[in-house]
């Protein structure tokens, strides 16, 4: 079996000052976009393109896909909206990785810590934490190597604080 690749990566920034009745309505402020358009190109530049994107349905999370989309231009990918992915736990982000890693060659998840950090730990324990203790900030993304019979590898893990490289 080939190897697959899981993609996580973190909605953008969200506006905590926006008027929003809930925080799963909260939508990006204006450094969540411009970062959620750095990391479409960098994808893109990187030719990293996912067949399936399973989405948390929140506003943010949504928010972040269609602007990394636009950059990144997956218009064949399928998109799934789950609603199990808004703040989900470390084992539903793994279980859902896996059962789509199981049908698909690269999958992204888009959603939100803890679940993320916590699953990106799970399949790479190696995994430095920075000296900020952060390991998945908002709009960070984790490439993930998954080939049978080995450990994964952490291919790419980008934070919006770094230059995106392109």
């Amino acid at each position: 079996m080939a190897t697959r690749k899981l993609i996580l990566l973190r909605h953008g920034k969200s506006d905590w000052h926006s008027a929003a009745a809930a925080d799963f309505e909260r939508p990006l402020n204006g450094r969540g976009r411009r970062n959620a358009v750095q990391v479409g190109r960098w994808l893109h530049f990187y030719s990293i393109h996912p067949d399936v994107i399973c989405c948390s349905s929140s506003m943010r999370t949504r928010q972040t896909l269609a602007l990394v989309s636009t950059e990144l231009n997956i218009a064949d990918a399928e998109v799934n909206f789950i609603g199990d992915l808004y703040h989900a736990t470390e084992s539903e982000v793994i279980r859902i990785a896996d059962e789509q890693l199981a049908h698909h060659q690269t999958v992204m998840l888009l959603g939100h810590n803890p679940g993320f950090e916590l699953a990106l730990m799970h399949y790479c324990p190696d995994v430095e934490v920075p000296a900020d203790g952060k390991l998945m900030t908002t709009a960070c993304v984790a490439v993930i190597a998954l080939t049978p019979g080995e450990a994964a590898k952490l291919e790419h893990l980008k934070r919006p604080d770094e230059a995106f490289d392109l």
